[in-house]
């Protein structure tokens, strides 16, 4: 199979989505890859080293017509015209939040696969290294963000040893991976934390993990929501349901009642966002607003900042994937591969994932009625 390696297009997006170990894995099953020039300069890899590993370096046009393109991000609009009939995109795809993206792909009849929705043995396989990365600069990006030089209240995240000086209090809402990342930090630097979670088990399981530490979970509603936001001095939302657009269940009266100089989060911007007062991502060049007086941090993908790191973890991830499609052809793949079918989020030009239809208000198809 040809498959093409392909450059970011994303603002601050420094990922790739292969390492030169695994276009060597690719190239020596019988594959030829193809790399576009520069792909992974931004995480520290050269072309030459993509060379060597048996890659042939093309251009960003001639990359895209390979028979399977694979990517970090969800293409950008200058790249829907080289989308075709029996091509396979792969990558974190977060289509529930681009439509124009969706209706580009059906139009051509090409398929989607978005690493954030496989499933394997109950876990987001692909997404939890991303969410872990995530989870944890939220807290770093909150600390930094306090300081007075980007309008926050002056405040040092961790405290210091001083009587009377006491360090910052995190709430985190949602109880997953990114939310745990979240708390072994901020515990880390000192900060008193509170998980708003709403699964009873998850609850349980979160107190026992936390046992013994400065954290409390609470059980999620609105009225729990807003007590505790009102008190934090960094706000990490993480609500994700894969394939779908959260909805905006953090609401503008909430973030008004918190002290002037706070910070918000939003992890779940990269799926539309669960923030009110965030109606648009923003990016990591230019990466927060000021509104009614709280520091909004809006960047969807924060791992691009760390792509060396990121890089490596994703690649770990989709490499075995990669493999299966390129022997197997996708269709037979998606037949004997429980997890990569529940990647498939369009399929020859038709919306497989419910999620992602009922976001956007589209047709769905049953994958398995669409696979020969």
């Amino acid at each position: 199979m040809q498959i093409a390696v392909i450059k970011e297009q994303k603002e601050g997006e420094g990922r790739v989505a292969a390492t030169p170990e695994n276009v060597r894995k690719m190239v020596d099953a019988g594959n030829e890859v193809l790399v576009e020039n520069d792909a992974g300069i931004g995480a520290g890899f050269t072309n030459d080293e993509y060379v060597e590993a048996g890659g042939k370096l093309v251009s960003h046009k001639d990359g895209w017509n390979a028979d399977l393109i694979i990517k970090v991000k969800e293409p950008d609009a200058e790249e829907y015209k080289y989308f075709k009939k029996g091509q396979v995109i792969w990558g974190f795809q977060h289509l529930a939040s681009s439509k124009p993206t969706v209706e580009a792909m059906i139009k051509a009849g090409t398929t989607a696969i978005g690493g954030e929705t496989i499933v394997k043995d109950g876990k987001l396989e692909l997404l939890a290294p991303m969410s872990a990365i995530a989870g944890r600069r939220s807290v770093i990006m909150g600390a930094y963000y306090l300081e007075a030089q980007h309008q926050g209240q002056g405040t040092l995240l961790p405290g210091i040893n001083v009587p009377g000086i006491h360090p910052g209090r995190v709430v985190i809402f949602g109880g997953g991976n990114a939310a745990t990342n979240a708390a072994q930090l901020a515990l880390g630097m000192g900060c008193s934390v509170v998980i708003i979670e709403l699964n009873d088990d998850r609850i349980k399981d979160l107190e026992s993990e936390f046992k013994g530490q400065d954290l409390r979970v609470v059980k999620s509603n609105e009225e729990n929501l807003a007590k505790e936001i009102q008190d934090a001095d960094v706000f990490i939302s993480t609500i994700l349901i894969p394939g779908s657009k959260p909805p905006k269940l953090v609401k503008e009266y909430m973030i008004k009642s918190m002290k002037p100089g706070s910070v918000v989060v939003d992890v779940a911007i990269d799926q539309g966002g669960t923030v009110e007062t965030i109606d648009k991502p923003t990016t990591i060049d230019d990466p927060i607003f000021v509104k009614d007086g709280i520091v909004h941090y809006a960047v969807p993908n924060q791992p691009g900042a760390v792509p060396r790191t990121a890089t490596m973890a994703l690649a770990a991830g989709n490499i075995n994937y990669l493999l299966e499609i390129a022997d197997k052809g996708i269709d037979q793949a998606i037949k004997t591969d429980e997890a990569l079918a529940s990647g498939v989020n369009i399929y020859e030009g038709k919306v497989t994932n419910k999620g992602l239809a009922d976001s956007l208000d589209l047709p769905y198809s049953e994958l398995s009625d669409s696979v020969e």
